[in-house]
């Protein structure tokens, strides 16, 4: 009976003794959040904070999805004004898909592709004493560049390159 129950005890222990003692780092990079505090100067300017997740590994990519306020300066307004006083806050959402050629877990730098939208509202004379609301816009959002992001570090960092802009970004996990 007492050998009986120590084989049913073992058995039943058997796969969470395995899960436990294999690596799990693979597992729980799935659906990891961090924080990013991005910087960019160009056609569009924005500071903005990002909430990213990581939504899918496959191989050597990883797909990262971004959401936060961001507050912009476009070079160029949605009614075609160049170098108009047209500023405002936005929500930006983004997607962007690193690869390397190790696997994503394993590489402290990453190739990053990434595109998505602004979209806020856009006020005009806004050095005056009474900003003036204009009107709701959505802008597109594309950039290249290179992230730093260690698996043995929580530290994230990023240089990019995006339609007439030039931008980085400084995070955590």
């Amino acid at each position: 009976m007492k050998k009986t129950l120590i084989i049913i005890s073992f058995l039943i222990l058997i796969p969470y003794i395995s899960a436990q003692g294999q690596e799990t780092d693979s597992l729980e990079i799935l659906g990891e959040q961090s924080t990013t505090l991005d910087f960019k100067v160009g056609s569009i300017s924005n500071i903005a904070v990002n909430f990213e997740k990581v939504l899918r590994i496959k191989g050597n990519t990883a797909v990262i999805r971004s959401f936060g306020p961001a507050y912009i300066r476009p070079l160029i307004t949605m009614d075609g004004t160049i170098f108009d006083e047209a500023q405002g806050p936005s929500i930006l959402i983004s997607w962007s898909r690193l690869s390397g050629s190790v696997p994503y877990h394993l590489r402290d730098t990453h190739f990053e592709i990434s595109g998505g939208i602004y979209f806020g509202m856009t006020f005009i004379n806004y050095y005056n004493t009474k900003p003036k609301f204009a009107f709701f816009h959505i802008y597109p959002k594309f950039s290249l560049g290179a992230r730093g992001q260690s698996p043995t570090s929580d530290v994230i960092t990023r240089v990019y390159i995006g339609f007439l802009s030039i931008g980085f970004s400084v995070g955590s996990k």
